[in-house]
C-alpha cells in the first residue's frame, strides 16, 4: 500500500524497529549505566536492611530501609554521597523508612515545632532540649545532629526506632535536584 509515493508499511516498520532499539538502548543504560552500581553499593551497605529504586520518572527515587545506626547524620551523608557517585547527574530523591511505633511519632510530632523554630531562628540548643525532654517522657532515648544542610533527629524506645532528616534550606525543599538528593523520611 502507497500513499503519495511512500511505502506505509516499510515506514511503520522502520517507526516499530527505531522504537524497539531505542527502548532496549534506554533499558541498557538503566540497568548497567546506574542501577547495577547503585544496587551494589547498597547491598553492600550493613545499615541499609532493604531498599527499592524506581526510576520511571524524570527522577530516581531510592526508598532505603535501616538498621539502628550509631549516628543519624554520618549514616545518611555517606548514604547520599554513594547514591549521587551512583547516578551521577540524574535527579533524585533519597527516602529513609525507619521502624517507628505511635509514641514516638508522637513525640517526633509534639517536637517538629521546635525543630522548624530552629532552623528559623537559629537556636539549636532549645530544640535539642525540648525533643530529650519530649523523648524521655515516653521512655526513649534522643541523638539531634545538624550541619549545613539538614537537622538529623533518631529517637530509641528500646524496641523501635524513627529517623527524621529536616533540610535546613529551602532549596533542599523544592524537590529533587540534578545530582541532588532532596529527602524525606517516611516511617514503616
Amino acid at each position: 500500500m502507497e500513499w503519495n509515493g511512500i511505502r506505509i508499511k516499510t515506514v511503520i516498520l522502520v517507526f516499530v524497529v527505531s522504537l524497539a532499539v531505542l527502548l532496549g538502548c534506554h533499558w541498557v543504560y538503566a540497568n548497567y549505566g546506574y542501577n547495577q552500581p547503585l544496587k551494589q553499593v547498597l547491598n553492600d551497605n550493613p545499615v541499609v536492611k532493604s531498599f527499592t529504586i524506581n526510576d520511571e520518572g524524570q527522577t530516581v527515587y531510592v526508598t532505603v530501609r535501616l538498621n539502628r545506626v550509631d549516628n543519624l547524620m554520618v549514616t545518611y551523608r555517606d548514604l547520599n554521597q554513594k547514591v549521587s557517585e551512583s547516578l551521577g547527574d540524574r535527579p533524585y530523591q533519597l527516602v529513609i523508612e525507619d521502624d517507628r511505633d505511635g509514641s514516638l511519632e508522637q513525640v517526633y510530632y509534639r517536637s517538629h515545632y521546635a525543630i522548624h523554630e530552629a532552623i528559623m531562628k537559629g537556636n539549636f540548643s532549645e530544640m535539642v532540649s525540648v525533643i530529650e525532654r519530649q523523648a524521655s517522657a515516653v521512655d526513649a532515648d534522643a541523638d539531634v545532629y545538624v550541619d549545613s544542610d539538614n537537622v538529623y533527629v533518631q529517637m530509641d524506645n528500646g524496641k523501635h526506632f524513627l529517623y527524621a532528616v529536616v533540610p535546613r534550606t529551602a532549596k533542599a525543599l523544592e524537590g529533587p535536584q540534578a545530582g541532588g538528593g532532596g529527602i524525606y523520611v517516611q516511617g514503616n
